[in-house]
This record gives C-alpha cells, sequence and structure tokens, in this order.
C-alpha cells in the first residue's frame, strides 16, 4: 500500500485558498484621486506628450516661422491647404519613420526623426523652414 495519502478536499484547499488570495492582490491599489471638479482629467493619471508640443513643440516653431500650419490630429500638422500644402504625420519614432519610408507606406516623404514630411506642393522656403522646425531635438 502506498505511504502518501490521497488528497482531500482539507488538503486542497490551502493551496486554492492562497492562489486566490494572490491573484485578487494583484493590481488592488486603491487610489483616490483628489481632481478639482471642474478638471476634466483625473488628477491620479498619466498624459501621453504630444509628438507636436513636446520637448521640441515642433507647432509653435512653424507657427513662428509664420507657417500657415493647422492641427488636423494629435499626429497630423497640415501646412496651407491639402492636398497642395505640406503634411507633417508623427510616428512613435524615428525609427518607425524610417520603416515607413522602406516598406512604401510612407511615398514620397522625407523621415526627420519621427516625423514624415510630404512636401506636395510646398515652396522651397516653406519646405526649409518646415524642415529646420522639425530638425530640432533630432540627432544623427
Amino acid at each position: 500500500m502506498s505511504s502518501e495519502k490521497p488528497l482531500t478536499v482539507r488538503r486542497l484547499a490551502l493551496p486554492v485558498a492562497l492562489a486566490a488570495f494572490a491573484a485578487t492582490g494583484c493590481g488592488a491599489v486603491n487610489v483616490h484621486p483628489s481632481t478639482p471638479a471642474s478638471s476634466p482629467r483625473l488628477v491620479s493619471r498619466g498624459q501621453v506628450d504630444s509628438p507636436l508640443t513636446n520637448i521640441h513643440n515642433h507647432l509653435a516653431c512653424m507657427l513662428g516661422a509664420h507657417l500657415n500650419v493647422h492641427v488636423v490630429s494629435p499626429i497630423k500638422l497640415q501646412v496651407d491647404a491639402a492636398p497642395g500644402g505640406p503634411t507633417v504625420m508623427f510616428t512613435p519614432t524615428a525609427g518607425a519613420a524610417q520603416a515607413a519610408q522602406i516598406d512604401g507606406s510612407a511615398q514620397g516623404a522625407e523621415a526627420i526623426g519621427p516625423a514624415l514630411l510630404y512636401p506636395n506642393q510646398g515652396s522651397p522656403g516653406e519646405l526649409t523652414s518646415i524642415e529646420d522646425c522639425l530638425d530640432q531635438g533630432v540627432q544623427g
């Protein structure tokens, strides 16, 4: 006869209870944000930096260069009217911008850091100003 005792409900209860206790403890941080009543954002939540206005504020630079720039989306700028004016699309990283060029999904675009500049029919002076603004903070 075997010296091992058969598993009983009692013997299984402790490991099951410990596993359940451990699983419920994951992510159980109790946060009580203190948000002002008029604020649409929770204080305890993070905020994603906009590539348009991050450390190297490309949008402010373009406006300072007296370009007629419009914010189309959180990752897209349009200079002058589409489709003739230059368009700037921001990717998550400089590598993503280069990958878009390589795989052909950004045909005609110039990668400047994480930005893809589509020149369309922009003037040379306009394109130089845009390139100078997008080049801020780009290394290499």
